[in-house]
């Protein structure tokens, strides 16, 4: 469940951030929602590479579907690809990528926050 929820949390932070600050915001949703949600640190990349690797799917799908594959079917032939459908997936495992170790990279400063507490609270500073 906490998967899920991480998960849903990081894709809308990512649709938000995409509107005011360039495609690599994605890290940064990333990196805030593992930074205020706690896991550990495959959920941490899991939820992160999903939640940003649908949403760039979404996105790129949309795109395609409103120029009618002008774009994709261009760069699709420039890569050597067999189909538009196969450059949609690269960019929604590309955008998965970002946002997993953005959220891999928040949940563990989150732990050393964790580690720095305990020891604070151990030693009395």
């Amino acid at each position: 469940m906490k998967l899920l929820i991480k998960l849903v949390f990081t894709a809308v932070v990512a649709y938000l951030l995409q509107w005011y600050l360039p495609w690599w915001s994605v890290v940064i949703a990333g990196f805030l929602i593992s930074l205020i949600l706690s896991s550990n640190g495959l959920i941490s990349f899991i939820s992160g590479f999903w939640g940003v690797g649908i949403y760039w799917f979404i996105l790129a799908y949309m795109t395609d579907s409103n120029t009618n594959s002008i774009l994709t079917e261009r760069v699709s032939a420039i890569f050597s690809l067999p189909n538009s459908f196969l450059l949609i997936l690269v960019a929604a495992v590309i955008g998965g990528l970002a946002g997993g170790l953005g959220s891999l990279s928040g949940g563990h400063l989150r732990d050393i926050f964790r580690k720095i507490r305990r020891y604070e609270n151990k030693y009395h500073f």
